[in-house]
């Protein structure tokens, strides 16, 4: 097969994750994959063999995402339920707005209600049974996504507090604005006042109000601060609320997003919002390595971050694209690891491949830049997950639509073998 030098960039996604950032090695076992068997959904393993018998109804083809939990959420229109892959029935029917299954702590959080900011939710068991009653609601950006260090951030009354998976109150909602716990610690502004501080697991304030904005601690210990509304700065404090960095130079991006700090490899992704240029700064603010990258992600800790110069950005926020730029490895000096190369577009890496656009067909690079499965899809595959990736074509009659359900899906190795043949 043909190898071809490139580079590519990682268009994370977060959200939903909102998703990790370093990447779990995972039992290709736990992984199954949806498929189409005379118009039924069925799920089939790594090597290509149906487990669970075609039998659920066909879901949109993306939302055909493979499965790692012990659940399959199925989904008819807006609605949702819950599929038990052990008993292969439904343990929850479909009428839900919203349904995460939280491995962390063997818990479902259910949604119902009208409107994204106006859906109560709560908890089941793995059996479906209630365990906190659907009569919350979360802040959805700051914190209540998921359960953190084994509690959930909720808001009841306009108030936001904490409870464990039993649904016990572990700190009575008391604050106005409040983020999930992160490195032991969670940033809190109570009603009427203006500054943030940071509590313990037990409530109690490790570090007192004084930040007029605040953000979660990383693994690290750091967490990035504004004392003052009237400062566009931000600084960077350790664990016990010392000030380590006073006005670093940009604004700190994590995973493609502002408001929070996270150093890997020693070093920090900034954005000059001015230039939209990315460049890196170390543990002393000190901007090591220049603004002058069109995109970038953060450092791996084996000290490699992919970058991008050139290009034009198709859309914003989390749907945009870089297009037609050039992309190559850093190392934590800046310097390139290979050659600047271009391409269409490209995905994020997973299980050492990365799906790569040329002249509007999708392949397959290695981590040496390498094409190892030749461009040859008009739809942007998925990640590899558990030795396989899901691949699709869209029809004729659909090509000119941005969104349709009439595609071809398959599944191929990472030889570029299909395990699962392309079918409607």
């Amino acid at each position: 097969m043909k190898k071809t030098s490139v580079v590519f960039l990682v268009q994370g996604l977060l959200f939903l994750a909102l998703i990790g950032r370093i990447q779990a090695q995972t039992n290709p076992a736990d992984y199954l994959y949806p498929v189409l068997v005379k118009g039924k959904l069925g799920y089939i393993d790594n090597k290509g063999v149906l487990q669970i018998k075609a039998s659920l109804n066909k879901q949109a083809a993306y939302e055909l995402e493979n499965v790692k939990t012990p659940f399959i959420i199925v989904k008819n229109g807006t609605e949702s339920g819950l599929y038990s892959r052990k008993t292969q029935k439904m343990i929850l029917e479909t009428k839900y707005k919203n349904i995460v299954v939280d491995e962390t702590v063997k818990r479902i959080k259910v949604g119902l209600g009208g409107g994204f900011f106006n859906t109560l939710y709560g908890y089941v068991d793995y059996d479906g049974k209630p365990v906190i009653p659907m009569e919350y609601k979360t802040q959805l950006l700051t914190g209540g996504y998921r359960f953190k260090e084994g509690l959930w951030c909720f808001e009841k009354d306009g108030k936001q507090g904490y409870m464990d998976p039993n649904g016990h109150i572990v700190i009575t909602p008391q604050f106005e604005s409040a983020g999930d716990f992160t490195n032991g610690m969670a940033f809190v502004r109570k009603p009427g006042e203006t500054l943030y501080g940071y509590i313990d697991t037990k409530g109690n304030y490790e570090i007192k109000p004084q930040f007029y904005d605040a953000g979660a601690f990383d693994e690290n210990g750091f967490a990035l601060v504004r004392f003052k509304k009237t400062d566009p700065t931000q600084s960077i404090i350790d664990r016990k609320g010392r000030l380590v960095v006073k006005g670093i130079p940009y604004p700190a991006q994590e995973n493609g997003f502002g408001g929070n700090i996270h150093f890997t490899s020693g070093l920090a992704l900034v954005k000059d919002t001015v230039t939209n240029k990315y460049g890196y700064i170390d543990l002393s603010g000190k901007l090591v390595i220049p603004v002058q990258f069109s995109s970038a992600e953060e450092f791996t800790k084996e000290g490699r971050a992919l970058v991008s110069v050139g290009g034009l950005l198709d859309g914003e926020g989390l749907f945009g694209k870089m297009l037609g730029a050039k992309w190559t490895f850093i190392d934590t000096r800046g310097n390139p690891l290979m050659p600047y190369f271009r391409a269409d577009e490209v995905g994020r890496f997973s299980e050492g491949l990365a799906a790569v656009k040329f002249n509007g067909l999708w392949g397959f690079i290695n981590l040496k830049g390498e094409v190892v499965i030749e461009p040859q899809w008009t739809e942007r595959p998925s990640l590899f997950e558990g030795g396989i990736a899901r691949v699709m074509m869209k029809s004729a009659a659909e090509s000119d639509k941005p969104y349709s359900s009439d595609v071809a899906v398959g599944y191929i190795n990472q030889q570029g073998r299909y395990v699962w043949n392309m079918q409607k």
